[in-house]
């Protein structure tokens, strides 16, 4: 991995808009490119930057995109607890009826109540 890939990632998960922006902004830079296996959208969705989930997700980031391992960013989010991340990412069309690599349904995977009522109510 580059280093600016490595800056590029650090900067998602430390929530350093005005770099990510510059990025993205000063690029023809694919928003839906890997990056270490994974989607920026990912590893936003993985710490829980909500921000920066919707300045992406603004830009074009698929919001059903999966990673190397098959994981989306919906359920990096519902693995890592992150509520509003969550309720963003299924108003934004991602796909409550996925399933993890191990199997579970996504609203089994999810251990906080917030998190499997938001998508109970994503499945009617």
């Amino acid at each position: 991995m580059s280093q600016t890939d490595e800056s590029l990632i650090w900067n998602i998960k430390n929530g350093e808009m005005d770099d990510v922006q510059s990025v993205y902004q000063n690029s023809n830079r694919d928003v839906n490119e890997w990056v270490g296996g994974r989607t920026p959208l990912h590893y936003a969705a993985d710490f829980g930057q909500l921000k920066m989930i919707k300045f992406l997700v603004d830009i074009g980031a698929d919001v059903n995109s999966e990673d190397k391992y098959n994981i989306t960013p919906l359920l990096a989010a519902i693995w890592e607890g992150h509520t509003e991340c969550v309720e963003f990412l299924l108003e934004k069309g991602a796909n409550s009826q996925g399933i993890t690599p191990n199997g579970q349904s996504y609203v089994d995977a999810a251990e906080k109540d917030e998190i499997k009522k938001l998508l109970k109510i994503t499945y009617k």
